[in-house]
């Protein structure tokens, strides 16, 4: 912030300064919430262990097994690429030709005391890449975090959608254990619906803020890497982070569309059981039920945004749009 004010005037050292102050104040957010939060966060944890989302044959089971593994691989992917990021950040003072006496940060900032000698320079630039790798290590855990509670839904809904399909094929054909099956499929996704409001109630803050500063930090790292040469490794490093914040976006919005894709596919889930031969009342609860699934389930975040494909589109296209207009502000002020 003070970084800011000492330039303010100068949209280059200003952008410079601001998209990882934007960065930072969305992780205090995320921080804020984790914390006082906590004991409604660990029963959230907790209750993906309750007895409706255990599977119930081989097929299921997969189903689960493979979403857990995708996490973590994505969780990893996440992990590694935040190092490498940070390392190019380090990398990239040493590396840059513009800087005539070697000694430049590799994050712009203000301290209350000259940052150029020996051996402060040393100490700040590593103070600057511990508390950087740190702060994204620990802000990639919260995310993959989050994205982490989405798949467990969207799995869980693909579980739905396999019972619902099987309900009376692995089952005796009697009426009492084609109604057994049912109920526990009412109350399966009653459990769902109860998760994914949870999830919401405690999390729509983090979502919506990293949504509305992700569209700023975009579009102020697309103009950094306007202000640098392509092969430069200043470049490099400002796209591993735009990607990284990017990813971020999307993985949400991409679990989330994943979620309303399968929640629309559970009343043809329930019409495909063998429902021809069950009695009158396994119909009218059946119908019942495939009335209310025709409800898709939708990730709000405040309200107003839904975490899918569409919302991701619409970050990526107003982030060009910014950066339009404010390189073409740069432009005229250049001339």
């Amino acid at each position: 912030m003070a970084k800011m004010i000492e330039s303010f005037g100068d949209m280059e050292k200003m952008t410079e300064a601001s998209f990882l102050l934007l960065t930072n104040l969305v992780q205090s957010i995320k921080i804020v919430v984790f914390n006082i939060y906590r004991p409604r966060v660990w029963q959230l944890v907790e209750s993906m262990n309750r007895e409706a989302f255990k599977p119930r044959n081989v097929e299921q089971y997969n189903m689960l097994l493979r979403e857990i593994k995708k996490s973590k691989l994505i969780t990893i992917s996440f992990l590694i690429a935040c190092v490498i990021t940070c390392a190019s950040w380090g990398i990239s003072p040493l590396l840059d030709t513009t800087v005539t006496n070697g000694r430049k940060l590799p994050l712009s900032g203000w301290y209350p005391f000259e940052t150029e000698a020996s051996p402060i320079f040393e100490l700040t630039y590593a103070y600057q890449m511990f508390v950087t790798t740190v702060g994204g290590l620990g802000n990639i855990s919260m995310d993959t975090f989050l994205s982490g509670c989405i798949m467990n839904l969207s799995a869980q809904i693909s579980v739905l959608n396999n019972a619902l399909e099987n309900m009376k094929s692995q089952q005796v054909n009697t009426d009492e254990k084609t109604n057994e099956s049912l109920i526990k499929n009412v109350v399966h996704h009653r459990n769902i619906l109860q998760f994914a409001e949870e999830f919401t109630n405690l999390f729509t803050t983090c979502i919506t803020g990293m949504f509305v500063v992700g569209v700023i930090i975009v579009c102020i790292s697309m103009f950094q890497m306007s202000l640098v040469p392509v092969l430069s490794f200043r470049f490099l490093a400002m796209l591993l982070y735009q990607i990284c914040i990017l990813e971020e976006m999307y993985l949400w919005c991409y679990y989330g569309n994943e979620v309303i894709l399968k929640s629309n596919k559970l009343t043809e889930s329930a019409y495909k059981c063998q429902w021809i031969d069950s009695s009158k009342e396994f119909k009218q609860h059946l119908l019942y039920f495939m009335t209310r699934t025709q409800i898709p389930l939708n990730l709000y975040s405040s309200g107003y945004f839904v975490l899918s494909l569409e919302t991701f589109k619409a970050i990526v296209k107003s982030s060009w749009s910014y950066f339009a207009v404010l390189n073409q502000v740069h432009s005229k002020q250049i001339d």
